[in-house]
């Protein structure tokens, strides 16, 4: 036999879910601008280190073929992508475009020697966004070749990575 008790009511009111939605959507107001501040942060980070990787690769290929390697910015900018390319032109690697939140970074093709040194010693290649506070890196090549990852340490683009 069936009992003729009435089970109570599950679920949330309206009241609750207007309540639960109103509290969610301002920490999503409050969380938004930190979280873009991230994403560019990374935008920056990981250009830098992608091209400092690439440059890492294009030295040990010329070591290791005893032959120039060239890494040549698509379009005159790096943002723009880059190419590891032998000098008869084949290709070794490819990097895509970067984000269109970094400011377009204009630079020289970087030429490595057969001794891992660069034929000409490239300027800083910066990386940085529109966004003035947010901390600009560089990446730098030393004379015998090896590139590094420098930070903007005193916050002011203007001026590179010092």
């Amino acid at each position: 036999m069936h009992s003729s008790s009435q089970r109570p009511e599950r679920g949330f009111t309206l009241i609750e879910l207007v309540v639960t939605v109103t509290i969610v959507g301002l920490l999503a107001t409050l969380a938004i601008p930190s979280m873009r501040k991230l994403i560019e942060t990374q935008y920056v980070r990981s250009g830098a280190n992608d091209l400092q990787t690439t440059l890492f690769f294009a030295r040990s290929e010329a070591i290791k073929r005893a032959i120039n390697v060239s890494v040549v910015p698509t379009g005159g900018k790096w943002t723009g992508g880059w190419t590891v390319q032998l000098p008869d032109e084949t290709v070794l690697r490819k990097q895509a475009a970067l984000s269109s939140n970094l400011a377009a970074v204009t630079g020289s093709t970087i030429t490595y020697q057969v001794n891992g040194r660069v034929t000409a010693l490239p300027s800083a290649i910066k990386f940085e966004t529109s966004d003035a506070s947010l901390p600009a890196r560089c990446v730098k090549v030393d004379l015998s070749g090896r590139p590094s990852v420098v930070y903007d340490t005193d916050g002011n683009n203007a001026n590179g990575c010092t």
